[in-house]
């Protein structure tokens, strides 16, 4: 057995369901944020791609077809039938949850397809104290999209991502505190390459 079969059979319990949400997501971003209806066919399709190109995942049609009903009975998307043919409608295309899985599944994208250009694009906040949860959920955030920890309150990425700064400024709290800064050298710049496998 590959490994990547093995991959797609130690998925954890209810894993699918978030890597789900993140390919919709992702797809979502893809045809400029406006809302979609892809037949259910053709958006199984698309989710098995994104989960075998940038997840690395095999995964059974059926059990992505389990986990779009369980996002339909969460109320994030419809399945409605027209005819002989069934729909997928999100139905809010601006709901947070799926914004911050588009932007997430945008980074694991440059991540895995990106060439790196020398640069550095750094995001650093500077949250009042008074509002210290607002700051540790943006830490928390930039870490699992896969943001360098350079200082406490200062993460960086290598490839360029502004549009997706700029929405996570829409979409968290703490988020007009953030600044984005291109930088053409940093210190300890070796450690920050390997931590990127760059």
């Amino acid at each position: 057995m590959d490994k990547k079969n093995q991959a797609g059979r130690k998925l954890k319990p209810g894993q699918l369901y978030w890597l789900i949400l993140e390919a919709i997501g992702s797809s979502l971003i893809a045809a400029g944020g406006t809302p979609f209806r892809p037949i259910l066919p053709i958006m199984i399709g698309r989710i098995m791609k994104i989960l075998k190109e940038v997840k690395k995942l095999q995964v059974e049609e059926e059990k992505v077809k389990r986990s779009l009903q369980k996002l339909e009975k969460n109320q994030i998307i419809d399945l409605i039938e027209e005819g002989d043919r069934v729909y997928v409608y999100i139905k809010d295309y601006k709901n947070t949850r799926i914004l911050k899985y588009s932007i997430k599944a945008l980074f694991d994208f440059k991540k895995k397809k990106k060439k790196w250009n020398g640069k550095w694009f750094l995001v650093f906040f500077d949250v009042p104290e008074i509002q210290r949860n607002k700051r540790d959920y943006l830490r928390r955030f930039l870490k699992e999209l896969g943001f360098y920890p350079y200082q406490k309150s200062v993460y960086l990425f290598p490839y360029e991502c502004e549009e997706e700064i700029n929405l996570i400024k829409k979409i968290t709290e703490g988020g007009k505190y953030m600044k984005y800064i291109i930088a053409d050298k940093i210190e300890d710049e070796e450690v920050i390459k390997n931590f990127f496998e760059l």
